[in-house]
């Protein structure tokens, strides 16, 4: 005798689903939201989100020094394109508009002026391109592809021929300045106390496949500025990514990467008479513990600067002027360039 199988309770049987279905809805949920938390987690360390401007930093630049008058009779600046420092703390100023280098104490007080007229004789500079400043108080100032020298009293010393273009040059806190450009496959350069290039080392930046022609070029081989820090780091950034290459004894120290919306690589842009050519510049300098990166753009609608803490960019700090130089104490000089320009140095304080 077969047996029958017992007949299925279909709403018995759905009830209980729908009761099981119940029970397993939360932990669902749960198991969900865990896995889309970890999917964007995964994400933002894939892209490197940048930390947000807002966030608040443990640093401060507190200004303790303003040279520069804020009226229209006799103002101390017309346009300050360069500044750096000695040992002693006396601050040189080149003013590429009025055409003069203006030495202050380090209290601020006026000590000489050094007329730089324009031209092309051995004295005379039709274009600037950068000022160094040695220890001593050796000073540099490079432009039309030649170097004019002068000692620390402010005596013309000699003028130097280069044949290749240096684009910037900086003191790193050694009585040899470095210079930057292309030339021979490296695009740093140290020239010793005389003015005669030693050595050089740092290769050529690799650049895109349409800039390939131009890779010996500065701007594309190599950016046209560098910073310099007074115990000898060099901060140079790659003309074609976010990344700040670190030197130090003609050795590569390190790299930081970031991330700016107002970071643009080499782009093509017509103009009426052609072609231009952009790219992104950047002022690199120490600040305590700290690094700042503050990049020169068109685009920027106030003063900051990305701030990088053992390699990683932490945030952004708004700046009281553009940053130029960094002395031998670690403080910070900064050009308000409004209509009257000021120069601030600052100390670092957390």
């Amino acid at each position: 005798m077969v047996k029958k199988a017992p007949l299925l309770n279909l709403n018995q049987s759905s009830l209980a689903a729908r009761i099981r279905r119940k029970k397993l809805e939360p932990v669902l949920l749960i198991f969900s939201a865990i896995c889309l938390l970890f999917v964007l987690f995964i994400f933002a360390m894939a892209t490197g989100t940048a930390a947000s401007p807002d966030q608040k930093l443990p640093l401060k630049l507190i200004p303790e020094l303003t040279i520069g008058q804020e009226t229209e009779e006799y103002p101390t600046f017309a346009f300050v394109g360069y500044v750096d420092t000695d040992a002693k703390g006396n601050i040189y100023v080149l003013d590429t508009k009025y055409r003069q280098l203006k030495i202050f104490k380090k209290d601020g007080q006026l000590l000489r002026t050094i007329d730089i007229p324009q031209g092309q004789g051995p004295q005379e500079l039709n274009q600037f391109s950068g000022l160094a400043v040695t220890p001593s108080g050796r000073i540099f100032i490079n432009g039309d592809r030649k170097m004019i020298l002068y000692e620390a009293e402010g005596n013309y010393l000699r003028t130097v021929s280069v044949n290749f273009h240096v684009s910037c040059i900086g003191s790193p806190g050694t009585e040899e300045i470095i210079g930057i450009g292309p030339y021979e496959g490296k695009i740093l350069h140290v020239f010793n106390e005389e003015g005669q290039i030693i050595s050089s080392f740092a290769d050529v930046f690799d650049v895109p496949q349409e800039f390939q022609e131009m890779k010996m070029l500065t701007m594309f081989g190599a950016p046209l500025i560098f910073s310099c820090s007074k115990d000898g780091r060099l901060f140079v950034m790659n003309p074609h990514s976010y990344e700040i290459l670190i030197f130090r004894n003609e050795k590569l120290e390190g790299k930081l990467y970031g991330k700016n919306e107002l970071y643009h690589p080499i782009i093509k842009k017509p103009t009426k008479s052609g072609l231009a050519f952009i790219s992104t510049a950047a002022q690199v300098f120490p600040a305590g513990e700290y690094i700042l990166v503050h990049l020169i753009t068109p685009e920027k609608k106030s003063i900051m600067a990305d701030v990088f803490l053992k390699g990683k960019q932490i945030g952004s700090l708004e700046l009281p002027g553009e940053p130029k130089a960094i002395d031998y104490e670690g403080k910070l000089y900064l050009i308000d360039q409004q209509e009257y320009p000021r120069l601030i140095r600052c100390s670092v304080a957390k």
